[in-house]
C-alpha cells in the first residue's frame, strides 16, 4: 500500500517509529508535518527530526496558529501532494473536529483511497460552529477511525460515525523503553537517591494530572526513606519547587529531560505515579507513561480517572487509588515500600503484557490488517499481537 499520513505528533522522531513498522511490512509512506509547530513550552519552533529507520519523505509545511493542536492549519493547498502521490490510505493523525483534519479531507476529495482518521477524545462533546459541521465532514468520509479506547469509540458512535473502529492505543518502543537496571542504579547515585524508594512522575506538571496530591503525598511521607522524583515541566514548577524546599529530602526535579531520554530516568524508578484528576471538560484518555513505565518492569500507581484504570486492569501491571485521595496514595506508596515482592510481581507482569500487545510493531500489523485485510481489531483496548 502507499500510506500518506498528516501528522502534526510526527515533527518529533519518536513519533515516526509506527509508520517505519509499516515500512517495514512493506508499504511506501509519506509525511506531512508543519514546518513550525510549537508546544505549550516552546518558545520556538519544534525543530523536524527523522526516526532513524523511517525512509520515506518528509514533506514539511508551514503551518498558521501553530501552538494549537486542534486549531493548526496548512497555510498552502495541499491537494497537489496527496493527488501526487495517489495514496491507498490517507491517515490523518488528527482529531475529527480539527482545521487540519478538514483540510486534509477536503484537498482528498473525488481521489479514490481509504481515508482513516485518528481520535483519542473520550468525552462527549459538542463543538462550536463552524468545527462542528468540518467534524461531521470528516466523519462522514472516513473509512476507519484510530481510536485509542473504547470510550473514544462511543464518543464516535455518539455523534453517528457508522465506519470501522480500530483500537490504536499509544504505543511504546520497546527496544528504547526497556529494563536497564545498571544504568538506573547509576543515575540514583547522581542524584543521590541510592538509598531510598523512587517514587516517579513523567508528565506535565499541571493540576489536571494530581500534581498537588502528589506533593500532599510528599508531606504525609516526610521522613520516610523516599523520594518523588518529578520529570518534566509546567505550570506548577513553582508549586514543586516550594515543596522542595521544605523537603530537600524528598523532592527531585528534573525540568529538562528529552522524551529520548525518558526511558532512562524511568529505569531509576520503584514505581510510576500518575494520580490524573477526572476535570469538567477532560478526563485521562490514555496514559502513554503507564506503558512506557511498565516496559522499563516499572509498575504502576494509578488513580481512577479516565483510561487509567482499565489500562492498570488490561496489564496487570500496577494499582489504582481514588483520585483525589493524598491519604490513600500515601497509604499505597507507604505499603508498597514494605512490600517489594509484590511490587516485582507486578513489574513482571505489566513488563510481559506491553511487550506482547502494546508495542509499534503490533500497532502497524493491527493497521494492515484492518485496511489490507478489512480485519479491524476488537475494541478492547489492545493491539493486534
Amino acid at each position: 500500500m502507499k500510506i500518506m499520513a498528516i501528522s502534526h505528533p510526527c515533527v518529533t522522531d519518536v513519533n515516526q517509529q509506527f509508520y517505519a513498522e509499516l515500512e517495514a511490512l512493506g508499504h511506501t509512506v509519506q509525511l506531512i508535518v508543519p514546518s513550525n509547530f510549537r508546544t505549550t513550552y516552546s518558545a520556538d519552533a519544534v525543530e523536524v527530526s527523522r526516526w532513524p529507520d523511517f525512509a520515506g519523505t518528509i514533506e514539511q509545511r508551514k503551518v498558521g496558529l501553530s501552538r494549537s493542536i486542534p486549531l493548526h492549519y496548512y497555510q498552502s493547498n495541499l491537494r497537489p501532494s496527496i493527488a501526487g502521490f495517489r495514496p491507498d490510505v490517507l491517515f490523518v493523525e488528527e482529531e475529527p473536529y480539527s482545521a487540519s483534519a478538514w483540510q486534509a479531507f477536503y484537498a482528498s476529495r473525488d481521489i479514490p483511497m481509504k481515508r482513516v482518521v485518528y481520535s483519542a477524545q473520550n468525552i462527549l462533546k459538542q463543538y462550536p460552529l463552524p468545527f462542528r459541521w468540518m467534524e461531521q465532514y470528516v466523519l462522514a468520509r472516513t473509512d476507519l477511525a484510530a481510536v485509542v479506547s473504547r470510550d473514544v469509540g462511543a464518543v464516535l458512535r455518539k455523534k453517528n460515525y457508522s465506519g470501522g473502529l480500530l483500537p490504536f492505543p499509544l504505543g511504546v518502543d520497546t527496544g528504547q523503553f526497556k529494563p536497564m537496571r545498571e544504568e538506573g542504579r547509576q543515575l540514583r547515585q547522581e542524584l543521590n537517591i541510592e538509598n531510598r524508594f523512587v517514587v516517579g512522575y513523567v508528565g506535565r506538571f499541571v493540576e489536571e494530572k494530581g500534581i498537588r496530591y502528589l506533593l500532599e503525598a510528599v508531606e504525609k511521607l516526610a521522613g520516610q526513606p523516599v523520594c518523588f522524583l518529578f520529570v518534566g515541566k509546567g505550570e506548577l514548577q513553582e508549586e514543586i519547587r516550594s515543596a522542595q524546599t521544605r523537603y530537600p529530602e524528598h523532592i527531585r526535579i528534573l525540568d529538562s529531560v528529552k522524551h529520548n531520554d525518558v526511558h532512562r530516568w524511568m529505569n531509576t524508578m520503584d514505581i510510576l505515579a500518575l494520580p490524573s484528576l477526572t476535570m469538567p471538560n477532560w478526563k485521562e484518555q490514555f496514559g502513554r507513561v503507564i506503558v512506557e513505565a511498565m516496559a522499563c518492569g516499572v509498575p504502576v500507581l494509578g488513580s481512577d480517572s479516565g483510561e487509567i484504570p482499565v489500562l492498570i486492569r488490561e496489564t496487570g501491571g500496577g494499582w489504582v487509588v481514588p483520585e483525589r485521595n493524598a491519604e490513600e496514595l500515601a497509604g499505597m506508596i507507604r505499603s508498597l515500600m514494605e512490600h517489594p515482592e509484590e511490587r516485582d510481581r507486578r513489574a513482571e507482569i505489566g513488563l510481559a503484557a506491553v511487550s506482547s500487545s502494546y508495542s509499534k510493531k503490533g500497532l502497524a500489523k493491527a493497521f494492515e490488517q484492518a485496511l489490507v485485510e478489512g480485519r479491524p481489531g476488537e475494541l478492547s483496548g489492545k493491539a493486534a499481537r
